[in-house]
């Protein structure tokens, strides 16, 4: 990226995007294609181009890279956390995520239309999802083929031998094979797409800001890490920030927000917009009395099965996610998605890598796609560099226990399935007796769930008449002007497929309203 001059701080921009990650990205290049608009991007992390499919694929976050935050897993019940990282670099978690570019269902953003955001229904954001294709398999008025985005599948004659199994053991179990998975919602088994070139991710980084033809009147600043909106009344006028350790103030016609879902939330409340009890707790003067800022925390819940694999099933430079399958836990929409990851390193991870000796392992996990728990960020208090208080309320509904339990036993009849488990050694706890008993297997499943770091909600979309939601269904934040929220922290439900392709999707459309 061009150097942007030390001077540029007093400085005033047309725009200014928070957050150059998987939307921050796209929202920038897209204003920035405007030739009258001065846009300024601002990343707290750095530009680090390279981030290759090999290691990013198998070891999601990569160190150095992401926000090391810590999450309780269960409600504030218990003192259970776990590590939750999201991207801090250039291109955000899509930098360092698992690089699947997998839509969500028409049902998803159906839901979404119904919760008062009509000009999000499937039909609506069908064409947004072909424009930002580069589809290198699959044709057909519903794939683009000259979109900013590459998704490729591997063949068949592409698969390692784990993944061979897998699809061969989901036939058997009645699964159907589905080659496309980004065509509607139907359940099967197939390859998972990839927003990838070869063995590269194409991080947004890389499909909308490294290009040779980036605009001029686009700047980056990196190491640039935003506190706090400046207001002038109602109107955000710009933002406070500490780049490269020094305070520093932008002013802005327009700020977007785009950090992410849990740092968007974050930034709205030290700004003393958000729930008027928890700021008065912290001392912040409320600015916007918006409870919905910071709840409605959402994530995809696993529950995993890990194996060794034995020599020669996955080759040392394939593509960590091969297959995968959507499937239903019961009548009605698909709700669970069974994901195969072959050569995963475990050196490193607690007890995996002890009990594997750092071997790599083949890991089945059962995912619920459409959870109902929900969970909140909050400030933990108003001092620089102070960590968030993240409560995912991980797998706290019943239903989502249910559900759960449901995908764990189909996990396991394609792990125990010879097709597959002549791939793999003895596997890590589960075993035949915990699986059949329910009251066992509902505790394992309650114990063992983890979060896949896709956290969506913080900032939900909905009319004003709705008291839990942030911005309206333009991503206009309710009672300011001058701000725009686009970032997963909008979506009112998570959708039922990694988020990644859908943030993207989100970013291109919404960027068109700002201004």
């Amino acid at each position: 990226m061009t150097p942007v001059r030390d001077s540029a701080v007093s400085e005033s921009w047309d725009d200014v995007i928070v957050g150059a990650g998987s939307c921050g990205a796209v929202v920038a290049a897209r204003l920035a294609a405007r030739k009258d608009r001065r846009v300024l991007l601002l990343e707290a992390g750095s530009d680090q181009p390279g981030h290759r499919t090999g290691q990013a694929l198998g070891v999601p976050s990569l160190s150095g890279s992401n926000w090391d935050y810590s999450a309780l897993l269960d409600g504030g019940s218990g003192s259970r956390s776990f590590p939750y990282r999201v991207g801090r670099t250039v291109g955000g978690s899509s930098a360092v995520n698992g690089a699947i570019a997998l839509r969500g269902l028409p049902a998803d953003f159906d839901g979404w239309a119904a919760a008062g955001n009509p000009v999000w229904s499937w039909d609506r954001v069908l064409p947004h999802f072909t424009a930002i294709e580069a589809d290198g398999d699959m044709g057909g008025p519903d794939h683009g083929k000259d979109g900013p985005v590459p998704i490729r599948r591997p063949t068949p004659g592409e698969f390692d031998p784990v993944a061979d199994g897998f699809v061969r053991a989901c036939r058997d179990l009645g699964v159907p094979e589905l080659p496309d998975l980004n065509a509607g919602d139907d359940v099967g088994v197939g390859p998972v797409p990839s927003n990838r070139l070869g063995t590269h991710r194409m991080s947004t980084a890389d499909t909308h800001l490294r290009r040779a033809d980036r605009p001029a009147n686009l700047a980056l600043w990196q190491h640039c890490e935003v506190a706090r909106l400046l207001l002038s009344g109602r109107r955000v006028v710009g933002v406070e920030a500490v780049r490269d350790g020094r305070p520093c103030r932008v002013s802005a016609d327009r700020v977007t927000l785009c950090a992410g879902a849990v740092n968007t939330p974050l930034v709205l409340q030290r700004s003393g917009i958000g729930d008027g009890r928890w700021l008065a707790a912290l001392g912040i003067p409320a600015v916007v009395d918006l409870p919905g800022v910071g709840r409605n925390l959402t994530d995809h819940p696993a529950v995993a099965i890990w194996a060794e694999g034995r020599p020669g099933v996955s080759r040392p430079d394939s593509i960590c996610h091969q297959v995968m399958a959507r499937v239903a836990s019961g009548p009605g929409r698909p709700d669970l998605l069974l994901f195969l990851a072959g050569n995963v390193p475990t050196e490193g991870i607690p007890v995996v890598g002890a009990v594997m000796a750092g071997k790599p392992a083949v890991v089945l996990s059962a995912v619920l796609g459409t959870p109902a728990s929900r969970g909140t960020v909050r400030l933990r208090d108003t001092r620089s560099g102070t960590g968030p208080v993240i409560d995912l309320a991980l797998a706290t509904d019943p239903a989502d226990v249910d559900r759960l339990v449901s995908g764990t036993r189909l996990a396991w009849s394609v792990a125990r399935s010879g097709a597959l488990s002549a791939q793999t050694r003895k596997a890590m706890l589960w075993t035949d007796r915990l699986v059949a008993d329910d009251t066992l297997l509902r505790s394992a499943v309650t114990r063992f769930a983890r979060p896949l770091w896709h956290p969506v909600g913080t900032a939900r979309m909905g009319p004003p008449s709705d008291p839990s939601s942030v911005v309206d269904q333009y991503c206009r934040v309710h009672g300011l002007d001058g701000l725009w929220v686009v970032d997963a922290s909008v979506m009112p439900s998570i959708p039922a497929a990694p988020t990644h392709l859908t943030c993207v999707m989100l970013a291109e459309r919404a960027a068109e309203w700002i201004g």
